[in-house]
């Protein structure tokens, strides 16, 4: 069977946490779709940078996180991208109100993913304008692995039909 057209999305540290950290059955069809190869997770630099220092927070050390193993998680799952800056004349991207967030915007637009997951409120905030003038959407991550889910299941569908009416010609 050919393999499903992957989307791409930027997740944020929290939902990478999420992932890594908790095991949260909320973000776990993410990691499913990840290691399937139906959903393609960019990263940059910054972002990575942060996820590294984000992971030696003392409220994590509870939980016994071995960081080698989570960075290689990470790299395993995830594309390390470095898109070029966008034009000099090109609109500007919305500010975020939490600075430290303007960088998964940038890299969701600079990367064109299809999405940014995140759980930011100065983030989701954004998601209407990014949505209608960049052509990412924004979503926490309930929110995208239904529409996700969605749209995975409608191109099956699709590809099925397609494959019975191919079928259909050759016999």
């Amino acid at each position: 069977m050919k393999k499903s057209p992957v989307l791409r999305a930027v997740l944020d540290s929290n939902v990478w946490i999420d992932i890594l950290v908790f095991d949260d059955p909320i973000t776990r069809p993410i990691r499913a779709a990840l290691e399937a190869g139906t959903l393609e997770a960019l990263i940059d630099s910054r972002c990575l940078k942060e996820l590294t220092y984000v992971l030696d927070y003392p409220q994590f050390v509870r939980f016994a996180v071995n960081k080698s193993e989570a960075l290689e998680t990470i790299a395993r799952l995830s594309q390390l991208v470095a898109p070029e800056p966008p034009p000099a004349d090109a609109p500007p991207l919305p500010k975020c109100r939490d600075r430290d967030d303007q960088k998964f915007l940038e890299l969701a637009h600079a990367s064109r993913a299809d999405w940014l997951v995140s759980k930011d409120r100065a983030v989701l905030k954004l998601a209407k304008r990014t949505a209608r003038d960049f052509g990412f959407r924004i979503a926490q991550p309930a929110p995208f692995v239904a529409s996700f889910e969605a749209s995975l299941e409608a191109h099956i569908e699709a590809y099925e039909e397609t494959n019975k009416e191919t079928n259909a010609i050759d016999v």
